[in-house]
């Protein structure tokens, strides 16, 4: 049988010596699902499967397909529970408080379409909002008649405290939902979330933090936190199978909030709403259980000593050699960083995805680029599959794309 290519040992390419680090780095490299012919820089965007954990998600289909009637209607349900109990350990949340979605956008979703607004009423967020998030809360507050007011965050920053003094000068008396990233997705801050609540939250407004990326990246406490209601992706940095996403809310806040699909359990609770959308695929979320496993397989400690470093390292790297300078803030960093490219032409966003196109069919290279602000951006992701070898070699090939732009 020929091996598959999670199996076969990463190629070298001339000039990229992808195995300078002992353990992780290109080590890891067989232990995922990815293509060993690609440099896969952009972990953040949607994670990358580990072979654990996809032959744990296929075991799962397997069983629900041999009898269907038996896993739905007596096994599904119990199974939800037991990996919401596994979760909450991991990211610091009493499991009653804790339900699954689809993604971060989806628990999002639920509690902005669940909010009641009346006109004239505002909706807090900042110039680093998801953009999903932002349609979502335009729809929101346009139907509603309120309105939905925009905290400008400066970028490049320097001093993480222009986020709370920008945010607390948005406040006004209309101020009903304050909705704040924990990392934003392009920029790749860390916000400064427990100085923002605690701000917040002194003025009686409730929280909503987008925390798609930090679930397997920050270390979380969500019972600690204080927020009002807390959004994650398990398929980014904790290592699920896509499809798979929670909500955590504050009790008192449990009874007002409703799932996006309205089914048979509307009325019988928080739990019980949200576990039953109706018939669908429960795998990626019976998986969840796996994916913590698998990471106490590798050391939670050692996940985080390598692939923090290592985004600060690269990011620091190309910086000095395209000679720009890195956007997000040493105190900021978390296994993302940013760095802006040597470019100084029109910059849009056909241009960074033109570029990122040309990594792709030229170099077999997977990256994250953006215009921000009228500038090209790279958003670094570190994972443990990953080794600075290859931000070196994006180093000398993405000056040589620009060229051509």
């Amino acid at each position: 049988m020929k091996p598959a290519a999670s199996d076969q040992t990463a190629p070298r390419s001339e000039g990229d010596e992808r195995c300078s680090t002992p353990g992780f780095g290109c080590h890891m490299r067989p232990k995922f699902m990815l293509d060993p012919e690609w440099r896969y820089l952009n972990h953040g965007s949607f994670g990358a499967l580990s072979v654990p954990v996809f032959e744990a998600n296929e075991a799962v289909r397997r069983e629900a397909e041999m009898q269907p009637g038996i896993f739905m209607q007596e096994a599904v349900m119990g199974r939800v529970r037991k990996n919401i109990a596994a979760l909450g350990p991991f990211i610091g949340a009493d499991p009653d408080n804790l339900v699954f979605v689809e993604n971060a956008t989806s628990a999002i979703n639920a509690v902005l379409r669940s909010l009641v607004l009346m006109p004239g009423d505002e909706v807090l967020t900042t110039s680093n909002v998801y953009n999903a998030v932002r349609k979502t809360l335009e729809f929101v507050t346009e139907r509603a008649s309120a309105r939905l007011v925009i905290a400008e965050i400066p970028f490049p920053m320097r001093n993480t405290g222009e986020i709370v003094d920008a945010i607390m000068a948005a406040i006004t008396a209309r101020t009903r939902l304050v909705v704040v990233d924990h990392v934003t997705s392009e920029t790749a801050i860390t916000m400064p979330l427990g100085e923002i609540i605690e701000q917040v939250k002194e003025r009686g407004i409730p929280v909503l933090v987008d925390g798609a990326h930090a679930p397997g990246m920050l270390r979380l406490s969500l019972e600690n936190l204080g927020a009002t209601y807390y959004a994650g992706n398990c398929h980014k940095w904790l290592g699920s199978p896509r499809g798979c996403g929670f909500l955590w809310t504050d009790p008192e806040y449990q009874r007002r909030v409703r799932p996006n699909v309205i089914s048979h359990y509307i009325n019988e609770g928080y739990h019980r709403a949200f576990d039953w959308p109706g018939s669908k695929d429960f795998s990626a979320w019976l998986s969840v259980e796996a994916a913590i496993a698998f990471r106490a397989t590798l050391g939670e400690g050692d996940i985080y000593a390598y692939c923090r470093p290592l985004a600060a390292r690269a990011a620091r790297h190309l910086a000095a050699v395209w000679e720009t300078e890195t956007g997000t803030p040493q105190g900021a960093m978390s296994f993302m960083s940013t760095v802006a490219l040597p470019w100084t032409g029109t910059s849009n966003r056909q241009k960074a995805e033109l570029l990122r196109s040309k990594l792709r069919e030229r170099h077999k290279t997977e990256t994250f680029i953006r215009n921000i602000n009228g500038r090209l951006w790279l958003r670094v992701s570190a994972f443990v599959y990953n080794d600075i070898s290859e931000y070196s070699k994006l180093g000398e090939i993405i000056p040589q794309m620009l060229d051509e732009l």
